[in-house]
C-alpha cells in the first residue's frame, strides 16, 4: 500500500508552509464581488480578479476585516473617498494570509490604501470617456432639438431620492401657473443594480417615447462615491442614442460624471432642472407674445395709414349717388321718348294700312290678291322689325337698371362704405370740419353720431 496522509495532515501541511511563506503582511490589488456587515461588527468580503478584456474571474478568494478593524478601515476609506467600500470597486488593502485547517484559506485584512481606488475611479472614467470620444457618439444627445414647450416629462429617479420631492414640488407650484405632467420611472439610483435598472427605465420611457418632451435624470445629493454608479460605459451609450433629450440632475456641485457629460443638460441639482424647465417654457410664453404685440402695433399702423383713403372713398360715394340720381332722371326721359316715338310709328303704319286697304277694296280681284300678299308680306316685316327693335331696346334698359342698381347708395354702404354728414349736408372734404362739430356717419343698417374733437388734414 502507497504512503498517504490524511486530510487534517496535508491541510497542516499547507497551513505550515503558507506560515513559513507569508510570515508578514503584504499588499494586494483586488475587485470587491461582494460584501457583507455582519451584526458582529465583522464584515465578510469575496475578493476577486478579472481577465483585463473581459468581465471573466480569473481568481477568487475570501477575506474578513475583523470589527476592531473594520470601524477605523471602513471609515478611514470613506473620509477620502467619499465613497463606501461596495461591490464593483478596485481596492488596494495590506492582508495578512491565513490557512485554516477546517475554514481553508483566507485574507485578513489590515489597511487599506484609498488613493488607489480614487486613481482607479479616475482612470476607469478616463477610460470611458475616450471611448464615447472615439465611436462619436459623445455629443449625440446635445445635437437633439429641445421642444418649443416642455410640458410632458419622463423622470427616471428613486421615490425616495432625495431630489424628487424638490424638483416635483418646484415644478408644480411656479409662479407662473404652468401645468406638467410628470411620470415616475421607478429606478435604483444607486447600489450594485443602478445600471440595469437606470437602462431598463430608459428602454420603458423608449417603448412611449411619444408622449414625452424630455427624460430626467434625477438624484439628489449624496456621497461622492455615490457618483461613481453613473461613471458607466452602458448607461452613457444607452442616453446619446436616446431620441429625445435628456437632462441630468444628479446633485453634485462640483464634479461631473460620464452620465452628465454626455446628457444634453446638465444641471448642478433637481431643482436647477426644474428651474430650466420653467424658464424654457417662460421663453416661449414671451416670444409668443412679442409676436402678438407685433401683430397688434403693425394693425393699428396698417388702420391709420388706410383711414384718409376710406374717408376719401366715402366722399366718392356721394358723388356717385348724385350721378345715378342725375342717370335716372335721364333714363326715364330716354324711356318715354323711345315710348312715345314707338307709339307714334305704329300709328303712322296702321294709318297707312288703312289707306293700302281701302285702295285694295278698289282693285280688281287678282291686283287684290297681289296686293294683299304684299301686304302681308309687309305686315309681317313690320311686325318682326317693331318686336326685333322693342325686344333690343328693352335690353339695353334693363342693363342700364342694372348699372343704376349697382351704383345705388344702399348697395354701396352694404359693401362696407359709409357717408358722413355735417350740420345736415354731405361732408365732401375734411376743410368743412370745425372742432365741436355733430358729424352723422350712414352705415349700411346703422346711424352713427359723432363730435369732433380733433382735425387733422393730409397736406
Amino acid at each position: 500500500m502507497p504512503s498517504s496522509l490524511t486530510l487534517l495532515e496535508l491541510n497542516r501541511l499547507i497551513k505550515t508552509t503558507v506560515e513559513a511563506k507569508f510570515d508578514a503582511p503584504l499588499w494586494l490589488v483586488a475587485e470587491i464581488n461582494s460584501i457583507n456587515e455582519h451584526r458582529s461588527g465583522h464584515c465578510y468580503i469575496e475578493l476577486v480578479q478579472k481577465a483585463n478584456d473581459k468581465d471573466l474571474i480569473i481568481a477568487q478568494a475570501r477575506a474578513v476585516i475583523w470589527s476592531n478593524q473594520y470601524r477605523f478601515i471602513s471609515s478611514y476609506f470613506q473620509s477620502v473617498t467619499n465613497t463606501k467600500l461596495t461591490k464593483g470597486i478596485k481596492i488596494l488593502v495590506k492582508v495578512s494570509v491565513d490557512f485554516h485547517e477546517l475554514y481553508g484559506l483566507s485574507l485578513n485584512i489590515r489597511d487599506i490604501d484609498p488613493s488607489y481606488t480614487l486613481g482607479d475611479l479616475e482612470k476607469r472614467k478616463k477610460e470611458i470617456i475616450e471611448k464615447l470620444v472615439s465611436e462619436g457618439v459623445i455629443d449625440m444627445n446635445k445635437s437633439l432639438s429641445l421642444p418649443l414647450v416642455i410640458r410632458n416629462i419622463a423622470i427616471i429617479s428613486s421615490s425616495n431620492a432625495a431630489g424628487l420631492e424638490d424638483f416635483v414640488n418646484h415644478l408644480s407650484f411656479n409662479k407662473y401657473g404652468y401645468n406638467f405632467d410628470i411620470t415616475l420611472f421607478e429606478t435604483d439610483m444607486q447600489g450594485a443594480n443602478t445600471e440595469s435598472s437606470v437602462i431598463n427605465s430608459l428602454n420603458n420611457i423608449f417603448e412611449q417615447h411619444s408622449k414625452f418632451d424630455i427624460v430626467a435624470i434625477i438624484r439628489g445629493g449624496g456621497a461622492k462615491g455615490d457618483l461613481s454608479y453613473f461613471d458607466n460605459y452602458n448607461i452613457a451609450f444607452y442616453i446619446t442614442q436616446f431620441p429625445l433629450p435628456v437632462f441630468s440632475g444628479i446633485g453634485h456641485e462640483r464634479d461631473d460624471s460620464v452620465t452628465d457629460m454626455v446628457a444634453h443638460t446638465r444641471l448642478k441639482t433637481p431643482t436647477a432642472v426644474a428651474d430650466y424647465i420653467i424658464e424654457h417654457t417662460l421663453r416661449f410664453e414671451n416670444y409668443i407674445s412679442d409676436i402678438y404685440n407685433n401683430i397688434i402695433d403693425k394693425t393699428k399702423d396698417y388702420l391709420k395709414i388706410n383711414e384718409l383713403y376710406l374717408t376719401n372713398l366715402g366722399f366718392n360715394v356721394y358723388k356717385t349717388k348724385d350721378i345715378i340720381t342725375e342717370n335716372i332722371e335721364k333714363c326715364n326721359r330716354y324711356y318715354y321718348k323711345f315710348k312715345h316715338a314707338v307709339e307714334s310709328k305704329l300709328k303712322s303704319h296702321e294709318n297707312k294700312l288703312q289707306i293700302m286697304k281701302g285702295s285694295i277694296a278698289r282693285l280688281p280681284a287678282v291686283s287684290f290678291r297681289k296686293y294683299d300678299t304684299s301686304l302681308e308680306i309687309i305686315y309681317e316685316k313690320i311686325q318682326y322689325r317693331t318686336k326685333h327693335y322693342l325686344r333690343s331696346t328693352n335690353d339695353k334698359i334693363n342693363i342700364i337698371e342694372q348699372n343704376i342698381k349697382l351704383v345705388d347708395p344702399v348697395n354701396v354702404l352694404k359693401r362696407g362704405y359709409s357717408v358722413s354728414k355735417v350740420n345736415g349736408k354731405v361732408l365732401k372734404n375734411g376743410k368743412e370740419l370745425r372742432n365741436g362739430d355733430i358729424m352723422e356717419t350712414i352705415v349700411s343698417k346703422d346711424k352713427i353720431v359723432s363730435r369732433i374733437i380733433k382735425e387733422e388734414r393730409n397736406e
